[in-house]
């Protein structure tokens, strides 16, 4: 599983994103805004092997949470959760 410790701390996000993989998902974790223009955490999954940018957008699925310690652990509750839902995708697929 993933960890709130994995991902770094708040400060880290002010100024780089934070990308990752377990077990077959990739994933990225970056600062963004909402749409009243407030700081929130964007999270992305998609399956490997590949990074964010080769990657077209119908493979990525997009959340977001406040960018607050507690958004983060959602941030982290709901990777987690995606992988337990859709592993068997994560685990076999591979994007060509």
């Amino acid at each position: 599983m993933i960890t709130a410790e994995e991902v770094l701390s708040l400060n880290f996000y002010k100024k780089e994103k934070f990308t990752g993989s377990y077990r077959g998902m990739r994933y990225l974790l970056k600062k963004d805004k909402d749409e009243q223009e407030r700081d929130v955490f964007c999270c992305c999954i998609w399956p490997g092997p590949y990074g964010y940018d080769a990657v077209s957008d119908e493979h990525k699925t997009t959340e977001k949470f406040p960018f607050s310690e507690e958004g983060k652990r959602q941030a982290v509750e709901w990777m987690n959760g995606q992988w337990n839902v859709r592993r068997e995708e994560f685990l076999s697929v591979q994007i060509s």
